[in-house]
């Protein structure tokens, strides 16, 4: 039995047609929710890709994850950079040389058995968002949870000038 209480909302299920419709309803407006996220982040980085390109000094710095103690360091070296633990909060990870294109950076990360292209778009000169291009091995818990995530990094630090903020 299907039943509901238009003025408080609660929903009673048990079994049968009007379940499963439900379940698909619920599992349309969570796949438009995501689709309208997507098109929040694609708005957002296609305005970060139309921005003029930022010297190398912008990527030079310390940067910490928005809300957390994990930061790193950004070494620029003309169109490659080098990222440098700072506060890495125990985590142990390997990356290669990132390249630089623009506001745009890639770069690959290697923690506990799962292997992760990376991209950093800057947003601003203090502030890059940081999300998986791609993760192996799929099935990883890892992958599975930093599929459709981002991170806003805010720089903290610059090369030689001090605090950002």
């Amino acid at each position: 039995m299907f039943q509901t209480n238009p003025t408080d909302l609660r929903i009673t299920a048990n079994t049968g047609t009007k379940a499963r419709t439900l379940m698909l309803a619920c599992g349309a407006c969570a796949g438009l929710s995501l689709a309208v996220f997507i098109t929040a982040v694609n708005v957002e980085a296609a305005e970060a890709n139309n921005r003029k390109p930022y010297d190398e000094t912008v990527w030079e710095g310390e940067w910490q994850a928005e809300d957390t103690l994990f930061s790193l360091r950004v070494v620029p070296q003309g169109s490659r950079f080098i990222v440098e633990p700072v506060s890495s909060l125990g985590l142990e990870w390997t990356s290669s040389n990132g390249v630089i294109n623009g506001n745009n950076g890639t770069i690959n990360v290697e923690y506990q058995g799962v292997s992760a292209q990376v991209l950093v778009q800057l947003i601003s000169d203090s502030s890059a968002i940081v999300r998986s291009l791609s993760c192996q091995p799929d099935y990883h818990v890892v992958c599975t949870l930093v599929s459709n995530q981002q991170a806003l990094f805010v720089k903290v630090q610059g090369p030689l000038t001090g605090s950002v903020n």
